[in-house]
């Protein structure tokens, strides 16, 4: 016998929560939830929720302020040299290698803390997946592609060919430069 609708209950203190927070279109919250926005928008109305204005992101506020380019016209790239963005990439790797370092570490008190206090067993479920041990691998492997591509980045032009023979001629430039061998006895007599 299929389950109707009616026989699942909705937390419309949750929905209510969502919905005044503005976080969420009234879409992903239905999603969510597993109700129809239809129900979500009736419901507001009847109840008179009231939603709070959205709030742009600092990267929207800065495109706003910015005035815009005239049809054609090329906005020249900020003024970041290319090893300041491979540095700072390296920083940022290095701290979500250690987020991942502590919660791998500490996986299983994680689980338990979800288990205890999360009553909704799909946000259960997709919280205990975050933490699991093939999304951590998956990160993992993540971060690797993204340090061998910022140290690629970060390389000097041209490829191992040109960068071994750099190194050879830094090498020979130590012994100073060599000096054709000379003659000690004359056989031309």
């Amino acid at each position: 016998m299929k389950k109707r609708k009616e026989d699942k209950p909705i937390d419309w203190a949750g929905i209510e929560r969502d919905y005044r927070a503005g976080v969420m279109t009234v879409r992903e919250i239905a999603r969510w939830y597993g109700v129809s926005h239809t129900a979500i928008n009736k419901k507001s109305k009847e109840q008179g929720w009231e939603r709070k204005p959205k709030v742009e992101s600092p990267f929207q506020e800065a495109r706003s302020q910015r005035s815009a380019p005239m049809q054609g016209e090329i906005l020249p790239p900020p003024s970041i040299k290319p090893e300041a963005l491979t540095d700072r990439g390296r920083l940022l790797a290095g701290r979500l290698m250690e987020e991942l370092e502590t919660v791998t570490s500490h996986a299983g008190e994680l689980e338990d803390m979800i288990c205890q206090e999360e009553g909704d067993p799909r946000r259960r479920q997709a919280l205990l997946k975050a933490i699991s041990l093939g999304e951590r691998a998956k990160t993992m492997k993540d971060i690797a592609l993204t340090m061998k591509t910022l140290n690629e980045a970060g390389a000097p032009a041209g490829g191992k060919k040109e960068e071994a023979q750099r190194n050879a001629e830094t090498a020979a430039n130590k012994f100073g430069t060599r000096q054709p061998p000379r003659l000690v006895a004359d056989n031309t007599k």
